[in-house]
């Protein structure tokens, strides 16, 4: 007759094998309690887990481009903020020139209002966010717009008093301006003043923009291109109706050709107007377009996350389950792996 026999060795071995796994199974499904996701994608979806990857990179994208969307409504509400300053102070240089000719003409009030309109300007187009020049379209670390009255706009002033000299043949200040007809300053305004605001010379004395706008993905398929910069007409309008006023309402012309300068200067200034109209139009447009974008990020975001979520979430319930079970079961382990320490031949001898 064979006698089996059951070494206490073999028992501790056997039940000190399973308490680790246990131990090990537990950990993980606290790990998966805790964070709500599967631990091991890998060993849980297999060949699945790539469909989780791709979920996870696709949301990643998504919510860059709303990041990247939310700097872009930043900069068109900086430049319809800017634009809005700048019509404003254009009415106002309006009225208060039109004003001036319902009176006798003050030249030097003349000359405040137009350096005053000339500042806004200035300030507005070179209007700054995240340190980036916003006007400035591409040529973001450039400023927009000289100081025409500091020391970077030496180069302009002196480019419109010496087409002003070239095209009489004496200075603004010189006493034979006073015989300056009102076509002769006309014609001078229509040529070498107008030319001074073409696009060779707005980008030599004026401005350092591009005008190339800076780009935007506001969706996985859609790129916008910001539609303003300071190289645009109506900025140009603006600053030639301010400069005007600025640099020769004081010079020698006589009263009947400063009247006709100031009418021209106005006229300048309410098409500045009309065309920043038509500016603030073409940000709205893509405003609203970026708002549009938007709403379909979030939607495909949110369903996205379902999806993902749909194949790496755990069920909470079920997994409390399994916790308490497990947790019963570890228990039970170790009070029988006491119970067989406990064994000693000693006690039967």
């Amino acid at each position: 007759m064979k006698i089996n026999y059951v070494s206490t060795l073999a028992l501790n071995s056997s039940l000190r094998a399973g308490t680790l796994q246990k131990q090990n199974d537990l950990a993980i499904l606290q790990t998966e309690i805790s964070s709500g996701k599967k631990a091991d994608l890998g060993r849980e979806l297999g060949a699945f887990s790539s469909r989780a990857v791709s979920l996870d990179a696709q949301i990643a994208e998504l919510e860059q481009i709303e990041v990247t969307n939310s700097f872009a409504k930043g900069r068109f509400s900086t430049l319809q903020n800017g634009i809005a300053a700048i019509v404003d102070s254009s009415d106002n240089f309006i009225g208060q020139i039109t004003t001036e000719l319902t009176a006798s003409l003050n030249r030097e009030l003349l000359t405040t209002v137009a350096n005053s309109a000339i500042g806004t300007l200035q300030s507005t187009l070179n209007a700054t966010l995240n340190g980036e020049y916003v006007f400035s379209g591409i040529n973001t670390a450039s400023s927009a717009l000289v100081d025409y009255n500091g020391p970077d706009g030496a180069a302009a002033k002196a480019a419109v008093q010496n087409a002003f000299t070239t095209h009489f043949g004496f200075t603004q200040n010189d006493p034979l301006a006073a015989g300056i007809s009102t076509a002769d300053l006309q014609v001078f305004i229509d040529g070498p003043f107008a030319q001074l605001f073409d696009d060779a010379n707005w980008s030599a004395l004026w401005s350092n923009s591009s005008d190339q706008g800076v780009k935007a993905k506001i969706s996985p398929q859609e790129l916008v291109e910001s539609p303003t910069t300071a190289t645009a007409t109506a900025f140009r309008d603006a600053t030639a109706a301010a400069v005007l006023i600025s640099e020769f309402a004081e010079s020698a012309i006589n009263e009947s050709t400063l009247d006709s300068l100031s009418r021209t200067s106005i006229e300048k200034a309410a098409e500045a107007v009309g065309k920043l109209g038509e500016e603030q139009s073409k940000i709205g447009v893509l405003e609203g377009r970026v708002e549009a974008a938007d709403e379909r990020l979030s939607f495909q975001r949110d369903l996205l996350r379902n999806q993902l979520s749909a194949t790496t979430d755990i069920d909470a319930f079920e997994a409390a389950t399994r916790l308490n079970q497990l947790t019963a079961s570890l228990e039970a382990s170790y009070a029988v792996t006491a119970r067989i320490q406990s064994l000693s031949l000693l006690n039967f001898i």
